[in-house]
């Protein structure tokens, strides 16, 4: 195995057992009034972060997978504020410490992309749906709770999927539909979650609104179709293939 590829799957393994290990501390209870469906969520949105970032990382070698594992410690690091301090915090902080080095350092740099990929989408497109899978988080470390907060939260990672895949209406959903269930379901969460919802639900309605995000799921020219030039700009091979002259006319 290459050298660059174990630093990369040592920073993925890494990555990994790091948010086990605070998926155990949420599991044993925090110390604020973070309970029930807030924990949940905040593992299940830490969990899903860092599945899609060591995929990002062992095989599309994307920048934005490494940015979202160093994101996704960060998120241990929340976690760890709210957390009671014991032997099993320590480890877990220390394995945390460990995945942040091994993703953040250069000896990734050559391994994972520095650029975007040319052929990759536009940045916002990579917020949006990166943004969605911090939604849980967001909601459970602000307090959300009941069947509010688990409608926002699961909506939210749905939205990833349905906006991802480019299904239909997907731009509609990301545009219209979650900003505005995340705007109304903001009321019954009260604050400080309420005003966590709400800012989230503008926050993707305005980004999604820019066309580069409608450009790339409904291209300019679609792959595969045939787009009429005019005679003269065309390959004098594909003329004579035709049959035609420089005017567009049978010879």
């Amino acid at each position: 195995m290459d050298t660059g590829v174990r630093r990369a799957a040592f920073a993925a393994g890494a990555l990994v057992v790091s948010t086990a290990a605070w998926t155990v501390i949420l599991g044993r209870g925090l110390t604020v009034g973070v309970t029930g469906a807030s924990i949940v969520l905040i593992a299940v949105s830490l969990w899903v972060s860092a599945v899609v970032s060591v995929t990002g990382i062992l095989v599309a070698r994307a920048r934005w997978a490494r940015r979202l594992g160093l994101v996704t410690s960060g998120g241990h690091g929340i976690v760890a504020l709210l957390a009671p301090v014991d032997v099993w915090w320590g480890v877990a902080a220390v394995l945390t410490a460990v995945t942040a080095v091994a993703i953040a350092g250069p000896w990734l740099d050559g391994v994972v992309r520095g650029r975007p990929s040319a052929s990759g989408p536009p940045a916002r497109v990579v917020l949006i749906a990166l943004g969605f899978l911090w939604v849980p988080f967001a909601i459970g470390v602000a307090g959300g709770d009941g069947w509010p907060a688990v409608s926002i939260g699961l909506s939210a990672l749905a939205a990833a999927y349905w906006f991802i895949r480019a299904l239909p209406g997907a731009l509609l959903v990301v545009r219209v539909v979650w900003p505005l269930l995340a705007v109304a379901l903001a009321v019954p969460f009260g604050f400080p979650a309420g005003i966590v919802a709400a800012a989230y639900g503008v926050a993707i309605g305005a980004i999604a609104w820019h066309s580069s995000v409608r450009t790339s799921l409904h291209p300019l020219v679609e792959s595969g179709t045939r787009v009429p030039i005019p005679p003269e700009l065309a390959p004098k091979e594909v003329l004579d293939a035709a049959d035609i002259d420089d005017r567009g006319r049978p010879r």
